[in-house]
């Protein structure tokens, strides 16, 4: 086709000549004429059968598998070392950088995903994923070989970088190489590969009563299995929005400003979450001064992005249906946000409420990679079934996470089974909601902005996870140490035990070991009644404290319910394109 056609109308012939279709174009791609966008979003005019794949070809099979085994890779990662946060603060002997130790690595994906999906729409995914790869394997052996708690943390934020890059590329590629109309029915079967490790937490548990440092070797196994997968079967063709432009003129068209700002700002602001109430208070000069400047970096980035940027990080194009679009981001904002109370309060509460050891808190939290994963399987499967019905699904899944996380709030601190079922419940919700959000969303983008919007969407959500948890564990920490006062101390005072050193000692310790292991570690209690009273009083502190964080859930669940049903239909968008042939 010559780039001198009618941007406006493009008609496709066969072979003798006669009529197929007429593509209507809203117009070329910006700044590249080698291209031009089907109704606005589906990649034509480059010489490529876009109706075409050849889902048999070894090629094809080799490279979906290998995706899967990268996005089991950047999910197995948090589901194996959040449930350890406390054991491995207590290991290192700074449980103070307690917080530090859970989100180093999800502040990393939330500051590199922007970069990492417009450098993969200009150069092309596969040298990205394999610096992923390197990354989250050198990040593992940081983790299980440092002495110390800045080795892990650097060696967390690498496996950081390493996660999300995997997890965006994962995402990508397969959405890119299927049908649209197949993207979610392939999500599913991208997911499957993590089936094996859904009761990752359990793995985890089981590993730490010898060393939570082999977590580290398991997972650098498994990045490099990935890596040798996706380096000798994924092979794509040159990238259709980098045709005809120099490596410099690629270079060009990232935008380093917006991305440093944006990165700059987010890190200030967390930063200031995670002090405040904690280590300064919410009124101290540390606390407002990075809260002040983060936001004003983030306005910066704003009125950068409209006004200064000549290629912003995310093009206006890349809102093709703003409702949907939207909808979906505030969805995926909400559940990143009520993922942390399940991921990480529910191991703590295990611990300090149900007195649960490492062999019982790896059975306990083995519905965490179990039910997300079913709920993320069926979530898929039933938008690739029920394409007109993308509302409806959404909207159930949030209604199930919202629901099920307030019923964890009347569960019976003596009783563990009656937590189950809501946790369950939460659990498929949260699964149900996050990654297949992340595919839909693909679909009504821009075929070239593929990663640009999945780095969104994933940096969205390794942000809201990190609010999320600074939010819970402020509460948290504010409501037990209330707690400590209407329960703990009187039954210290009854039993005429210990000194104030000794109560702060227990609060802290039973986060990590269960009420009977740290007796063992105290003088000898002064009456037969004693250990059995500061027990009691003890887990009603913590009952108490985590009633208070299922309750805030409630304030992120019911307006992402609103938002799904708000949603609208995207059936339209599935059809039979191809976004990259291979």
């Amino acid at each position: 086709m010559s780039d001198n056609s009618d941007p406006e109308s493009h008609t496709k012939r066969n072979e003798a000549g006669e009529h197929l279709e007429v593509i209507r174009t809203i117009s070329r791609v910006p700044d590249n004429p080698n291209y031009y966008e089907k109704n606005g979003l589906r990649t034509e005019g480059d010489g490529m059968d876009h109706e075409q794949y050849n889902p048999k070809s070894i090629g094809f099979i080799m490279t979906v598998l290998g995706c899967s085994f990268g996005l089991c890779a950047s999910q197995i990662t948090p589901l194996l070392y959040l449930t350890l946060g406390t054991t491995i603060a207590a290991d290192l002997e700074r449980p103070d950088l307690l917080l530090w130790l859970l989100t180093a690595g999800i502040v990393a994906q939330g500051a590199l995903a922007p970069f990492v999906g417009p450098l993969a729409d200009l150069f092309g995914r596969r040298l990205i994923f394999l610096v992923g790869f390197i990354m989250a394997i050198v990040g593992c052996v940081m983790c299980g070989a440092g002495l110390d708690a800045s080795a892990f943390l650097a060696g967390q934020i690498l496996l950081g970088f390493g996660a999300v890059t995997q997890e965006l590329m994962a995402i990508a590629v397969v959405a890119e190489i299927v049908p649209t109309a197949k993207r979610p029915i392939y999500a599913a079967i991208t997911l499957c590969c993590i089936i094996p490790w859904t009761p990752g937490t359990m793995y985890a548990n089981w590993i730490s009563i010898s060393s939570w440092r082999w977590v580290g070797l398991v997972l650098a196994l498994w990045n490099a299995i990935s890596f040798c997968m996706i380096a000798a079967f994924y092979h794509p063709p040159p990238r259709v929005n980098g045709r005809g432009l120099t490596t410099k003129q690629k270079w060009a068209r990232i935008d380093f400003i917006g991305g440093i700002l944006l990165t700059t700002g987010l890190v200030f602001v967390l930063v200031a979450l995670n002090w405040g109430g904690q280590a300064y208070s919410w009124t101290s000069v540390h606390v407002l001064a990075f809260l002040i400047v983060g936001f004003v970096i983030l306005i910066v980035f704003g009125l950068w992005e409209r006004f200064g940027a000549p290629h912003p990080m995310f093009p206006r194009r890349i809102v093709h249906a703003p409702r949907p679009f939207f909808c979906m981001l505030f969805v995926i904002f909400a559940a990143g946000i009520n993922y942390i109370p399940l991921v990480v309060f529910w191991p703590i509460q295990a611990i300090s409420v149900y007195q649960a050891d490492h062999y019982t808190l790896g059975i306990y939290t083995l519905p965490i990679g179990t039910c997300i994963l079913a709920g993320a399987i069926v979530s898929a499967l039933l938008l690739g079934l029920l394409k007109g019905r993308t509302t409806a699904v959404m909207t159930f899944f949030c209604v199930m996470q919202t629901v099920g996380s307030a019923c964890l709030t009347v569960a019976d601190p003596h009783d563990h089974g009656t937590i189950i079922a809501p946790l369950v419940l939460a659990l498929i919700g949260v699964g149900g909601v996050l990654v297949p959000n992340q595919v839909i969303i693909t679909v009504i983008t821009p075929d070239d902005l593929i990663a640009s919007v999945t780095a969104l969407t994933v940096g969205l959500r390794a942000q809201a996870q990190v609010v999320g948890l600074a939010i819970y564990y402020n509460r948290f920490l504010a409501e037990i140490t209330k707690n400590t006062y209407t329960y703990i101390v009187p039954a210290f005072v009854q039993v005429q035990y210990g000194n104030p050193e000794l109560i702060e000692h227990m609060v802290e310790a039973l986060t990590s070991v269960p009420f009977r292991e740290w007796a063992t570690t105290v003088p000898p209690f002064p009456h037969a009644d004693s250990a059995a009273i500061l027990q009691e009083a003890a887990t009603q502190a913590f009952a108490h404290a985590f009633k208070l964080v299922y309750y805030i859930t409630i304030a992120f669940g019911v307006p992402a319910c609103i938002a799904a049903a708000l949603m609208g239909d995207v059936s339209k968008y599935l059809d039979k394109h191809v976004a990259v042939v291979l």
